[in-house]
């Protein structure tokens, strides 16, 4: 990002302010895998090839974070999966950044604070449904849909989020369908 060269006064005050967000930004994603994954083997950007018998193209993604949630002593306090077989968990992280707002007396510019959201976006629901649709041949999933700004994170999870069920994911998993 440091490399990165602004194109006008206004891109230059973005990129001077998100070089101060973009580490605390960080910092939070990395908290927030130490509590989901602890000490085990992630997976970031694993390709996911799925063929649906009502289209004529496979899609292709990759997913963000994924591990195998093993049911040990070790497993975090958040990870959650049904006794038994290990289960897949799928992490799907998003971000929200400040805006740029009006010119202070000062001549600064102020921005506005980065809000997480408070329902999941319809797209992202549809993006991790893909993943759990597509991946749940291999074991059963569980998913994490992970927001985080500057200053906060939330972790949606099947516990706290209805959305997240899996026959809620299924219904997602069909609108992406339709769409494509």
């Amino acid at each position: 990002y440091r490399k990165y060269q602004p194109v006008d006064q206004t891109d230059r005050e973005k990129f001077e302010h998100y070089l101060e967000t973009i580490p605390q930004t960080i910092r939070h994603g990395f908290k927030v895998l130490s509590e989901l994954c602890g000490n085990k083997h992630i997976v970031c950007e694993d390709v996911v090839n799925h063929s649906d018998p009502k289209l004529a193209l496979p899609i292709v993604g990759r997913t963000d974070i994924h591990f195998t949630d093993f049911q040990t002593a070790e497993r975090s306090s958040v990870a959650v999966s049904p006794p038994g077989d290990p289960v897949l968990s799928v992490c799907e992280l998003k971000t929200s950044w400040s805006r740029p707002g009006r010119i202070k007396k000062d001549g600064s510019r102020s921005f506005s604070s980065a809000k997480l959201p408070s329902q999941p976006n319809i797209n992202h629901l549809q993006q991790l449904a893909f993943y759990c649709c597509a991946l749940e041949k291999r074991s059963s999933i569980s998913p994490y849909l992970i927001y985080l700004t500057a200053d906060d994170f939330i972790i949606h999870t099947e516990k706290n989020c209805t959305d997240l069920e899996p026959a809620n994911l299924k219904n997602y998993y069909e609108q992406l369908i339709q769409k494509c």
